[in-house]
């Protein structure tokens, strides 16, 4: 069945390293899993380009970097985000005490490694004990019991490793549950481009899949882009939905392609929820939507190229503990793989 190879996949890709802006070591795995099914395979600057025998039909994207920690040289460990935002664009990422307080609670008491940035080896390891949230400067610096390094830019990453426990399924799974569904959609015969990139966990991807776009002539506003999709609450998950979005706190999607995913679902009766719909019928603003790889996209080429967005919903976002379901997983397959591979959704 799809779903035992998607967590199959899943396990295999958290057992590789791709701290944010140190993601080489699994995009070179990526990279040759993806030729051995017989696809062509670029490396481009921010991502990897992987084209079945007719490119042009679909394009979908997934991004391969996740969160971690990077060695400051004097037993300090900085969050990457902040970090690597800092050092490669210049731009500071300040956080909220309650940010702050939240990217505290995601690390401590966790067991991670540091590893080699060029080959993956595993150079450190040790327990997350203590960290200094420093509200004035707006980041987060951590201690790790058992590892010191006088070297700097040493990326470290969780050690929890994937679990599967009856119907749920539990790991740093944003956003390699979307990576394995994409080996498996070309296992079962897609033949469209998926771009797997870099640097999302930054709000920085887009930049990779515009220059990309632009570079090979693309005029689309038919992407697709899979994600993970955060909830505090469990119903999601445990009524096996997908999540559709009209739009995010950046830009509105394609509404035409959105409608036509919602018709699909209702088609398939697959359960799903259009988290925009739902937020704001509680109450929130446009605001409180958050913020998305595709919206970024979207506001940042003044709609140019746009889409839509295809989620599964996870609890515990952010850490070793994210969850979703086996049924989710199921439905999340369901629903891409009539789209793109059994009743095309295609371009008009």
């Amino acid at each position: 069945m799809p779903f035992d190879t998607v967590v199959a996949k899943t396990v295999e890709y958290l057992k590789i390293p791709s701290v944010v802006g140190f993601e080489k070591v699994f995009l070179d795995h990526l990279s040759k899993d993806f030729e051995n099914l017989g696809l062509q395979v670029r490396k481009k600057p921010g991502l990897i380009e992987v084209r079945g025998r007719d490119p042009k039909s679909h394009i979908i994207s997934a991004h391969a970097d996740r969160h971690g920690l990077v060695s400051m040289g004097d037993g300090r460990f900085s969050y990457a985000a902040q970090y690597v935002r800092l050092k490669k664009y210049l731009e500071e990422n300040r956080q909220s005490r309650m940010v702050l307080k939240a990217i505290n609670e995601r690390f401590i008491g966790e067991e991670v490694y540091a590893y080699d940035k060029t080959f993956g080896d595993v150079i450190g390891q040790g327990v997350i004990d203590r960290s200094e949230l420093n509200e004035r400067s707006g980041h987060a610096m951590f201690y790790i019991n058992g590892y010191e390094t006088e070297d700097s830019n040493i990326p470290v990453a969780y050690a929890r490793n994937t679990e599967v426990n009856g119907n749920l399924v539990r790991g740093q799974i944003d956003n390699v549950v979307s990576l394995g569904i994409i080996y498996v959609l070309y296992q079962n015969g897609f033949q469209g481009t998926a771009l797997l990139t870099t640097e999302e966990e930054i709000g920085k991807s887009w930049i990779h899949m515009k220059k990309w776009l632009k570079e090979n002539k693309v005029h689309t506003k038919n992407l697709f882009i899979l994600d993970t999709s955060p909830y505090r609450e469990k119903d999601p998950i445990q009524n096996n939905m997908v999540v559709l979005r009209n739009r995010d706190k950046n830009g509105i999607f394609n509404p035409e392609l959105t409608q036509k995913l919602i018709e699909r679902c209702d088609y398939l009766f697959l359960p799903y929820q259009v988290k925009d719909d739902y937020f704001l019928k509680l109450g929130l603003t446009v605001e409180n939507l958050g913020s998305t790889e595709l919206g970024q996209l979207v506001k940042g080429t003044e709609g140019r190229w746009n889409g839509a967005t295809i989620q599964i919903p996870t609890t515990e976002y952010h850490t070793s503990y994210e969850t979703t379901s086996r049924g989710c997983i199921e439905s999340y397959y369901r629903l891409l793989s009539d789209i793109l591979i059994e009743n095309p959704i295609t371009e008009e």
